[in-house]
């Protein structure tokens, strides 16, 4: 048998911008991995190995912008949310160069809502993260999450790929 170990010290060469974006690209390899395997299998093809999916990709994306933020703003606390709204208003305001610029596919839109009944809606409507629902299967494991989930393989393989593209790209910025 041929073993081959890995170790965590190949972290300790890289700064800890570079290591979230080490993280988030591994994240993103499990999504496509697990994404390749449900469009290749009706028995793979499940809610549970969707949201796994949505899981990992989320939190790629999360990953992705905490450590590109943390390049250019090292002291920057971003530890305490998963918000990727957020996230990504403070990543666009860090990054607003052109060649930084990323389709993050898990953005919120609020068609046909002026700015005012989308701060009421956000006040009344505390969706939960990603990275929170659809890591767990309920919502307080006695309640159903709120809402309607779906999730198609084939049409989301070029989205979680231009994802990693463009977390390869942005590495490339800060390496």
């Amino acid at each position: 048998m041929d073993y081959r170990m890995v170790v965590d010290s190949e972290l300790l060469e890289l700064s800890i911008p570079e290591r979230f974006v080490a993280y988030a690209e591994a994240y993103c390899n499990g999504a496509i991995a697990l994404t390749d395997q449900m469009k290749g299998s009706e028995e793979k093809n499940t809610w549970a190995n969707a949201a796994v999916v949505l899981m990992l990709s989320s939190h790629s994306a999360e990953l992705l912008m905490k450590g590109m933020i943390l390049h250019r703003h090292p002291d920057k606390n971003l530890n305490n949310t998963h918000d990727l709204d957020r996230l990504s208003k403070i990543y666009d305001e860090v990054y607003s160069e052109e060649k930084y610029r990323f389709d993050m596919p898990f953005k919120s839109d609020y068609l046909g809502m002026s700015d005012a009944e989308i701060e009421i809606f956000k006040k009344n409507q505390k969706p939960p993260a990603p990275s929170i629902l659809y890591r767990y299967p309920t919502k307080t494991g006695k309640s159903e999450w709120d809402g309607a989930f779906g999730f198609e393989a084939a049409s989301y393989i070029p989205i979680i790929n231009q994802l990693l593209s463009d977390i390869v790209r942005l590495r490339n910025c800060i390496t």
